[in-house]
């Protein structure tokens, strides 16, 4: 008797990779202003010297440790 699984088929498997990447949100604090801005995880994958902020600001990324003096409000909308 075989069982009840049953291979997914070939057009099921390319609509579940079809999909696009989800792209995070990832907090980052700027060197300059000492405030927190959120910068997409798939900008952070290539080493920059500024990264371009949800809220149109150019970021100069501080020490990961600082914890920086606040949040950016028009990146939280």
């Amino acid at each position: 008797m075989t069982g009840r699984h049953r291979r997914k088929s070939q057009t099921a498997q390319i609509r579940v990779s079809a999909q696009p990447p989800r792209v995070r949100p990832v907090g980052i604090v700027d060197a300059r202003t000492r405030m927190e801005h959120l910068v997409p995880d798939d900008v952070l994958a290539a080493p920059r010297l500024s990264y371009p902020a949800k809220c149109g600001a150019e970021v100069l990324a501080a020490s990961m440790t600082d914890p920086g003096r606040g949040r950016c409000r028009e990146c939280a909308r």
